[in-house]
């Protein structure tokens, strides 16, 4: 066996804490952006929940940061967008990964796959088995969103949609049964059908189109690999640790915002 004196094995223990030291000043400097997307990440009450939030700050109490939600920057997308992509240290969440941004960012996640689908009442009992069948129905949409491009790709008549400019006016509609189904993203479709007073219970998605694009956390694009390794093997950590009611960290974090 070799033994090493007491001065060089100092020396060496002064050079791993030097290096944490310096690793944790480069993840301290981290500037984190958001928008009001619910339920990802939103403002009420004056304070910024959602649950990108409540899983970024276990990710940084596992990487032992000293900050919190609080540290979190509140501006509208496009801001956001422009200063992540331009400036050094800087994160905005949650952002879909696609394919004309994927060279544009390093990548933290998915934090959610986020499907689109048609959500209809239970009670309904509707079954659409394939997307031919989609066309028959009267279906609510929102104006610009990415599900009305879905819509559009699979051809659904104009004639068979009710596009309104709010996911809440959908929500309400599909509720009063004036349309069959709701074309949304299913997480945001449950959450919003929850703050709107509906019984989340009572719905369920008849059809899935697929995913849009996970979400994910975005870091510009010089952020270090090491940085970006430390912050998924952290998320990933979250995935994985089981609590007493037999589900993840992260599950547990999801369903107090959708159920």
């Amino acid at each position: 066996m070799r033994w090493y004196s007491w001065p060089v094995m100092a020396l060496v223990g002064l050079l791993l804490s030097a290096s944490l030291c310096r690793a944790d000043e480069a993840i301290e400097k981290l500037t984190f952006m958001t928008e009001d997307y619910p339920p990802f990440n939103y403002v009420q009450d004056n304070n910024l929940k959602g649950f990108s939030v409540d899983l970024l700050e276990l990710i940084l109490k596992k990487l032992g940061s000293k900050k919190t939600r609080k540290d979190i920057q509140v501006h509208p997308w496009a801001r956001s967008y422009r200063l992540t992509l331009k400036t050094p240290n800087t994160v905005l969440f949650v952002m879909t990964r696609r394919g004309p941004r994927e060279d544009l960012f390093k990548w933290v996640g998915p934090v959610a796959a986020s499907p689109i689908v048609l959500m209809a009442k239970k009670e309904r009992n509707l079954k659409i088995r394939s997307s031919e069948e989609v066309k028959q129905y009267h279906i609510a949409s929102v104006r610009e969103d990415i599900a009305e491009i879905v819509l559009d790709e699979y051809g659904v008549p104009l004639d068979k949609r009710e596009p309104v400019p709010y996911p809440e006016l959908a929500a309400k509609m599909l509720e009063a049964g004036r349309v069959d189904m709701w074309a949304y993203g299913d997480i945001a479709a449950y959450w919003i059908i929850k703050q709107n007073g509906f019984n989340p219970s009572e719905y369920a998605p008849v059809y899935d189109f697929g995913s849009a694009g996970d979400n994910y956390y975005a870091f510009n694009i010089d952020t270090p690999d090491w940085i970006i390794e430390r912050f998924q093997t952290a998320l990933d950590e979250l995935k994985a640790e089981i609590e007493e009611n037999g589900q993840s960290v992260y599950q547990n974090i999801i369903d107090r915002y959708i159920k």
